[in-house]
């Protein structure tokens, strides 16, 4: 398949690979520490939502521009060569081989190991099976994985649309989903009753809403302007030095509040952080005079690696840290926590690079053979 030049968009592979970092330090063992940091992992699966709207609808866009149209199967293949291989994986691992391994954490949470629950995941409806605690919990990380699947449904057919319609579209997801949230919650308490909980709940976590702002900006980053009726939306608004300053002045604000005030996080970060991370990713991306530039090494490795990192994370956790903690227990708690952290983190790294370099990349090649164009940022 012929192909455009190689596109790198700078920064978001750093970026994806803190966002895994918070992740996984959300789920170390419980101590103070952590737990004023509990909610950092789901900040992180915000940054990953919009991240990824961004990111694909920006390809999608080079694509379209190049060669005047959007290849949706191609675009499918693409998706299910990243994501499907080390995803089945896992569900092959665990529904399969680990009730045989671990029979006693297999008998304290069997319905999590049902058919039911196998069929749903199969089918990346994760988060249905996350809000009725179907979702065996070694692999509870994996409801955002369907979701995005879900999403990518959608999203070419989206990006095929003329723009006027595309946009309404892109608000509409962006809107609805909270203003549904909100009917049910005033419902429930109008009505006194429970009987729309799970719908709710399940509204909550499929993040629709937040992978669409994504897109938005990620449309307004390669168009350099949006049209809304009369109203015209432009990248610079959003690329002023002073701009930049304040918006990651406020998101750090946020953050802050959600540590001080647990109270707050919910609406934090449901209906604040994606704009403020969306707007930051735009211009990490595509700016060149952003104020902040997280291109290294290290970084840029563990973006690499982030999708092992994400789904790994737990089986290291949960399975192997156990073993080593014994060993700590004469040390002082504090140090004890740090070795710890250090072990997870590292055994996590050692895992993730040798299912990338030994299993996901053998599909990751395949993928390019139905790629218009090469690109670095793994998508």
């Amino acid at each position: 398949m012929s192909q455009v030049n190689r596109i790198y968009l700078p920064n978001l592979n750093s970026l994806r690979g803190i966002a895994a970092l918070m992740v996984i330090f959300s789920h170390l063992p419980a101590d103070k520490f952590i737990l004023a940091f509990k909610n950092f992992g789901t900040i992180g699966v915000t940054i990953f939502f919009t991240l990824s709207g961004f990111l694909i609808s920006y390809l999608l866009q080079v694509e379209a521009k190049e060669f005047f149209t959007i290849n949706v199967k191609n675009f499918y293949i693409r998706r299910i060569l990243k994501i499907w291989p080390l995803y089945f994986l896992i569900l092959f691992f665990v529904y399969i081989l680990y009730p045989h391994i671990f029979p006693s954490w297999y008998d304290t949470e069997q319905e999590r190991f049902s058919a039911k629950s196998l069929l749903m995941n199969i089918f990346f409806l994760t988060n249905v099976t996350l809000i009725l605690k179907l979702t065996p919990f070694i692999i509870r990380v994996i409801w955002s994985i369907g979701i995005e699947e879900q999403f990518y449904l959608i999203l070419p057919w989206i990006m095929k649309v003329e723009e006027k319609r595309r946009i309404f579209i892109l608000f509409a997801l962006i809107f609805l989903l909270p203003f549904s949230k909100l009917f049910l919650v005033l419902y429930q308490k109008i009505t006194a009753s429970d009987s729309l909980q799970i719908i709710s709940s399940i509204i909550t976590v499929t993040r629709f809403d937040c992978m669409a702002i994504g897109v938005l900006f990620g449309i307004l980053s390669f168009s350099k302007e949006i049209k809304l009726g009369r109203f015209i939306i432009k990248q610079q608004y959003f690329t002023k030095k002073e701009v930049q300053i304040t918006i990651y002045a406020l998101a750090l604000i946020f953050v802050l509040i959600t540590i001080i005030v647990p109270s707050l996080f919910n609406i934090i970060n449901y209906v604040v952080l994606p704009w403020l991370f969306a707007i930051i990713i735009s211009n990490l991306a595509t700016n060149k005079e952003s104020i902040f530039h997280l291109e290294n090494k290290v970084f840029n490795y563990l973006g690499k690696i982030s999708y092992g990192m994400y789904l790994l994370h737990e089986f290291v956790i949960l399975m192997l840290l156990p073993l080593v903690l014994p060993y700590l227990v004469d040390l002082p708690s504090f140090i004890k926590s740090f070795i710890g952290y250090l072990i997870a983190f590292g055994l996590t790294i050692i895992i993730s690079h040798i299912s990338f370099y030994c299993f996901e990349i053998q599909f990751l090649k395949l993928k390019n053979k139905v790629s218009y164009f090469k690109t670095s940022n793994e998508y």
